[in-house]
């Protein structure tokens, strides 16, 4: 899959689907930290790799491409998120452009889902599993 149109403007988007080959999914990615602030900028820390087709010695697929993945929002507009817990598995997550900047939807699996608003939205690609 490739980069949507519509989010293509967005800083690091490029270097995320230089990374994987295509734009990645989120599926079954790891919510690792959400930190929200009044003024200034707010984040969002996410797990994510690619899922082989190759079977380990123990039956599970092999997971590659390993990255945290930072959302950084300047002026939140707008926030609806539950279920936030020890685990955070996200069925996926979608980026779109809206009238008033981007929003940021975490699909619901297993803890935190719901959605983030923000006048502005950045990535930051960290490759390697998370410390």
């Amino acid at each position: 899959m490739s980069v949507p149109i519509e989010i293509s403007e967005i800083d690091g988007v490029a270097e995320l689907q230089e990374w994987f080959g295509y734009w990645p999914s989120f599926h079954d990615a790891e919510v690792l930290g959400l930190h929200l602030n009044r003024k200034g900028s707010s984040s969002l820390r996410v797990h994510t790799w690619e899922m082989t087709k190759e079977i380990d010695e123990k039956g599970y697929y092999v997971l590659a491409k390993h990255a945290v993945v930072e959302f950084s929002f300047e002026a939140v507009s707008g926030l609806s998120l539950n279920g936030f817990n020890h685990q955070n598995v996200i069925f996926g997550l979608a980026i779109e452009k809206t009238d008033s900047g981007f929003r940021v939807t975490l699909d619901a699996c297993y803890g935190l889902a719901g959605s983030i608003e923000a006048e502005k939205i950045s990535l930051r690609l960290t490759p390697g599993k998370p410390a």
